[in-house]
């Protein structure tokens, strides 16, 4: 099955925070409780202010992670001072950019399946990516999209699909289906887990768990493989180059009774039905997202081609094992707050010859008076510039808000008990804003 996008969202100047569940582009709340004009400071401004020394390029290219073999190596030749020029000079050099990936594409069908979902006497098929594997038992977990076990029409436990099996590369025929379950999922982000037990073909083959990239680095114009299974016809590959890293864009939802407005990987890889639940991955064969969707038309009629769609996986994967620790249902964090971007700019770094882009984030609005941000001390027009998140056994990660969608992302990765340290920038002066997660109200299920 595949997600047709009927139109895309213009470049969002508001964004949601209240529930990373949600991800509604509306405001939510009103402006009872005053506010002060916003300071100037991105992110790269407050880690000035915060002592650091090195250029905006610096800043924006440290908080990114390497996603293919090639980058890997530029910047290892760099450090090491084997090389002095830029990242297109060192693929002309070294490795064309229209280089043979066979080798690393062929190896990542090794985590993905075709999904073949029972609907009341009807068939549908999609794809799937194995996220993790315990061979010895025959057991895995499988990404794939909700609307490929999901029908409106179908009766039974909300629609899902009676009967899923799923097949692994070269295995498409009866004898080879393995049995699988629907364990969870999340609608409203397009999200589906599925459950495999103790499976002798599992135990006998050659399958394995998705390497898993880091989505936010992926480049425009990096090469791209989506695989899956186009129009229920078997395993089968596509190329092109990554169109837009980031963007929202619009989507109906499984049932038809909601426009989701949803993060993507736009790419002009070949997408086509059945490739939904499928792995857009990147040169090395490490997956960067999950496909989900095309855009076939324009309002106007026009038809369109080469715009395939990816749930980034920075996204995708902190929500799946979200689904996992929570029994099959997705719970979310809320800060309750509404952010807005206030502004945005594209850095470039000469060195790996790439254009980033920083956001300036601020806080528009408050849910309630008694919301978990608003009860933290945050206020209207703080400037949200990291998050470090300390869980409950006290282990701290920390992400530079450079993007929206870096903080929405976080907010599954919380669980009750944990905290949310937030430096903002308020009135030019850096300051520490403690989200304590100890109460249930701080949490919502996203269906």
């Amino acid at each position: 099955m595949k997600r047709k996008i009927g139109w895309k969202r213009k470049a969002a100047v508001f964004a949601s925070c209240v529930l990373a569940g949600s991800m509604v582009f509306t405001l939510c709340a009103c402006d009872l409780f005053g506010g002060r004009k916003e300071d100037a400071s991105f992110p790269y401004d407050g880690a000035l202010s915060s002592g650091y020394t090195g250029s905006e390029a610096d800043y924006m290219a440290e908080q990114d992670t390497s996603s293919t073999d090639e980058r890997r190596c530029y910047e290892a030749a760099v450090a090491n001072g084997e090389f002095s020029g830029s990242y297109l000079d060192f693929l002309r050099e070294f490795k064309s950019t229209g280089g043979n990936d066979g080798q690393e594409v062929n190896a990542a069908f090794a985590s993905v399946v075709c999904v073949e979902s029972a609907f009341s006497g009807a068939t549908s098929r999609g794809s799937g990516v194995i996220y993790s594997l315990d061979k010895s038992a025959g057991d895995a977990y499988i990404i794939t999209n909700y609307h490929v076990v999901y029908s409106k029409d179908a009766y039974g436990r909300y629609g899902l699909a009676s009967k899923v099996n799923v097949y692994l590369y070269g295995g498409n025929v009866s004898a080879s289906a393995i049995s699988a379950t629907v364990y969870g999922g999340a609608m409203s982000y397009d999200i589906a887990v599925l459950k495999v037990t103790g499976s002798e073909i599992l135990k006998n083959s050659s399958a394995r768990a998705a390497e898993i990239a880091d989505s936010d680095s992926v480049t425009v114009g990096e090469r791209v493989y989506a695989l899956g299974n186009p129009n229920g016809e078997g395993f089968s590959a596509t190329s092109g180059v990554v169109s837009v890293a980031a963007e929202y864009v619009s989507v109906l939802r499984a049932d038809e009774n909601k426009t989701l407005s949803l993060l993507e990987i736009r790419t002009d890889a070949a997408v086509n039905h059945g490739n939904s639940g499928g792995g857009l991955f990147n040169a090395s064969g490490e997956l960067v997202g999950i496909v989900n969707a095309r855009r076939e038309q324009t309002l106007d009629g026009t038809l369109l081609f080469g715009f395939g769609y990816a749930i980034p996986v920075n996204l995708a994967v902190p929500l799946v094992q979200n689904i996992l620790n929570h029994n099959g249902s997705a719970v979310v964090a809320q800060i309750g707050i509404t952010a807005k971007v206030a502004d945005s700019k594209g850095v470039f770094d000469e060195r790996t010859g790439k254009y980033y882009i920083e956001e300036k984030l601020v806080v528009d609005s408050f849910a309630s008076t008694n919301g978990a941000g608003y009860n933290a001390g945050l206020q209207r027009g703080d400037t949200l510039l990291s998050a470090t998140l300390e869980t409950s056994t006290g282990v701290k990660k920390t992400v530079q808000l450079t993007r929206l969608h870096n903080l929405t992302n976080l907010l599954f990765e919380v669980n009750s008990g944990d905290k949310l340290h937030l430096s903002v920038s308020r009135s030019d002066e850096i300051q520490t804003v403690t989200v304590s997660f100890n109460q249930s109200r701080y949490f919502t299920t996203v269906t």
